[in-house]
């Protein structure tokens, strides 16, 4: 299973996993430019060049045999958007897709945009969202490193154009039940892009879910890899 991360997110936000899939299930967290060991490079700021890396990187993996792909928030708009890329050049799609706190296509944002906020608003809704640990929104120093690559990947979530057409895997939906960004009814439209089947759950927790609500993610997730082929 490929883990895509949200917004100024690494594969840390997967460590731990490993360890409560499914046996024989492997978890490889994505490492996106311009974090980790990869800080030094720059984001990814247009969805060609985003599109194109990760095709050319995972398309040789995904060839070896069934997968799975998970996103939250930018990392699921990545998954689908590979998904749709990989299939038209030919590849096998994966057994299943999870979609995490990411409104569906062609759903309309309920938020502005982040990314052209000025500085002080941008860290006030990153506040309220417990998008970012306090203590790194406290560093002026951290947030001078981080604040260019959130905004890169916020750039590249709310400048998204989905792919038309339904993808040929079951997809998997995840949400917050307190979520204001990405709210239940917004994500339930998924069913529509398609042509497998669809499953939507929600957790009793806002927009990072993920964090908060991660065992019951986890064994939903796992419930459904152990049903079927993905690796």
């Amino acid at each position: 299973m490929y883990c895509f991360p949200y917004a100024g997110g690494g594969t840390q936000v997967f460590r731990g996993w490993q360890e409560r899939v499914p046996p024989g299930v492997g978890v490889t967290g994505i490492r996106l430019p311009g974090r980790e060991q990869r800080f030094r490079e720059r984001p990814f700021d247009a969805w060609p060049q985003a599109l194109g890396a990760l095709a050319e990187a995972l398309a040789p993996e995904t060839a070896r045999g069934p997968y799975a792909f998970f996103g939250h928030s930018l990392g699921a708009r990545l998954a689908y958007e590979l998904t749709h890329r990989l299939t038209a050049d030919g590849h096998r799609p994966p057994e299943l897709l999870v979609v995490s706190a990411c409104r569906a296509p062609g759903v309309p944002p309920r938020t502005p945009p982040m990314h052209t906020m000025d500085g002080p608003t941008l860290h006030r809704r990153l506040r309220e969202m417990n998008g970012v640990p306090p203590e790194v929104l406290a560093s002026r120093a951290l947030m001078t490193l981080l604040e260019p690559v959130l905004r890169a990947d916020l750039r590249l979530a709310e400048t998204w154009q989905p792919s038309p057409g339904r993808i040929a895997a079951p997809i998997l939906a995840l949400c917050g039940e307190d979520d204001d960004i990405d709210p239940y009814e917004d994500m339930v439209a998924w069913k529509h892009h398609t042509a497998a089947e669809f499953t939507i759950r929600a957790f009793p927790a806002g927009h990072f879910f993920l964090r908060d609500e991660e065992e019951a993610v986890l064994a939903t997730i796992s419930g459904r890899l152990g049903t079927g082929g993905a690796r």
